[in-house]
């Protein structure tokens, strides 16, 4: 499964197929333009090569998201663990296949089933439903079926569970110590609830787990083997993750990486940011050595994904996707901390304060309805007259010219994008904490552990997510004017 450049089936992009023999594709932000647009590429590629292809994309609802238009933009699995419904979670997967499948999509790389431990991990946090291990059997067995029973393949990951991983493998191997029997009854229990509702794939981490193997799990053949086909008796196709993160990297070749992925037991192997590697990988395979059972298993589990998508009756109504996802994102929205600026917040002409992101810092990692400016022009709507919105930056760290503006405010609302990982959003935090914590409210949209961090005179709203709906419903919450 490769990743790829542009956004038309151009000569290049149908040689490396033709070349390659691949058959999938991972669709990132950099492919998509819009809903028409992405149709025209998944058909046209398909017809040039005059074979199927199974596409697939990471659209998980919360910070996971790939269009900044025309599909609907979910709150990711925090909000759905919050809610605690599992109808939710089922309209929710529902909802993506019937968007996604007449796009020419087979494939959704969701849902996120890693178990949280209560403590901050930067590669999965709101992505995850929570800590509790049978909700978040119950919430990913019904987002499979949402997808699956409308056409659109369901893949959980990230297995064998890295939830209580203190790295992001984007950038460097975790290593998880845990015991074999926490690591069976918490982090494998919603892998094994998935199995059995019958989704069509699992993809593996790159996580280093000494309980298991000494060797991370993307290359462990008793983790894939072992694990995933034995304990779990899971008979669906192996995905791993994509190769090109900094946790394979940083220890060696991609080519290299991809022969011992799939001398592990993987049947899907995937990389998505280095074209010189995506072919030499394929030439190192065709030279031989590799079991050819296994070949043949793994080339029968990706027929059976390319089966993918399938295409019924009912049509996506987006109305009614909007209307779920605002659903969703205002059951979740909490008040979290009652400190000593009361919810909601009068509207009465003093001085308030809305402090938002600079999003444009960070445009090239994350995608955001409306682009970058999107949010903005939300709060900007809802805010009441006389309320004054300032930009803080989230990369940089200089708050100089925020402290006249929050000294001279009666109240503030600081929307909050993971202080603990940010260090203009921690400058930004350390600002409140220092000059005006019995006046503010913060409002937690990107980690809810960046609650530890404020000062307890801070009143603190969780919104579990930055997506539109979730912004508007903390607004709600905060100014009271959310619907009965």
């Amino acid at each position: 499964m490769f990743g790829i450049y542009g956004r038309r089936p151009d000569r290049e992009m149908v040689s490396l197929f033709r070349d390659t023999g691949a058959s999938g594709v991972l669709l990132l932000a950099r492919n998509i333009e819009s809903p028409a647009q992405l149709r025209a590429l998944t058909q046209g590629l398909v017809q040039r090569l005059g074979r199927p292809l199974l596409f697939a994309i990471d659209h998980e609802g919360g910070w996971v998201l790939r269009f900044q238009s025309g599909l609907t933009a979910f709150p990711g699995n925090a909000a759905l663990g919050r809610v605690a419904d599992p109808a939710l979670a089922y309209a929710t997967g529902r909802q993506m296949a019937l968007e996604l499948a007449p796009l020419g999509v087979g494939m959704n790389l969701a849902p996120v089933v890693d178990v949280g431990v209560g403590r901050y991990n930067p590669g999965i946090g709101i992505r995850s439903f929570g800590s509790d291990p049978a909700l978040a059997a119950r919430l990913g067995c019904a987002f499979v079926r949402g997808l699956q029973d409308h056409g659109v393949a369901a893949c959980a990951k990230h297995f064998p569970g890295k939830g209580a991983a203190t790295k992001d493998a984007h950038v460097t191997l975790p290593t998880v110590r845990l015991s074999q029997a926490e690591l069976l009854r918490t982090h494998l229990a919603p892998f094994a609830a998935a199995a059995r509702a019958g989704a069509a794939s699992i993809m593996t981490s790159h996580v280093l787990m000494p309980a298991f193997d000494r060797r991370p799990a993307t290359f462990s053949r008793r983790i894939t083997r072992g694990l995933i086909r034995g304990r779990l008796g899971f008979r669906g196709a192996i995905i791993s993750d994509d190769l090109c993160m900094g946790a394979v990297t940083s220890n060696g070749p991609v080519q290299a990486a991809a022969w011992d992925a799939f001398q592990a037991g993987h049947d899907v192997i995937m990389i998505c940011h280095d074209p010189v590697a995506q072919r030499e990988a394929v030439e190192l395979f065709r030279a031989g050595g590799l079991d050819d059972a296994e070949v043949a298993a793994s080339s029968r589990r990706i027929e059976a994904l390319l089966r993918f998508p399938k295409t019924g009756r009912l049509k996506a109504d987006p109305e009614a996707g909007a209307d779920l996802a605002l659903r969703v994102a205002r059951g979740a929205a909490t008040v979290v901390r009652a400190g000593d600026a009361p919810l909601p917040l009068p509207q009465d002409g003093a001085r308030t304060l809305v402090l938002l992101p600079d999003f444009t810092e960070v445009k090239a990692r994350f995608t955001f309805e409306g682009g970058p400016r999107g949010p903005e022009a939300l709060v900007r709507r809802m805010l009441p007259r006389g309320f004054r919105l300032l930009r803080t930056p989230v990369e940089t760290k200089d708050v100089s010219g925020l402290r006249r503006a929050v000294a001279e405010a009666e109240r503030i609302v600081f929307f909050c994008f993971e202080a603990l990982r940010f260090p203009g959003q921690r400058a930004v935090l350390d600002l409140i904490n220092r000059a005006a914590p019995q006046r503010s409210a913060a409002c937690l949209i990107r980690s809810s552990f960046d609650l530890a961090l404020l000062d307890r005179r801070v009143t603190a709203v969780d919104a579990y997510g930055y997506r539109l709906c979730q912004l508007q419903a903390a607004l709600e919450l905060i100014l009271g004017e959310r619907p009965s």
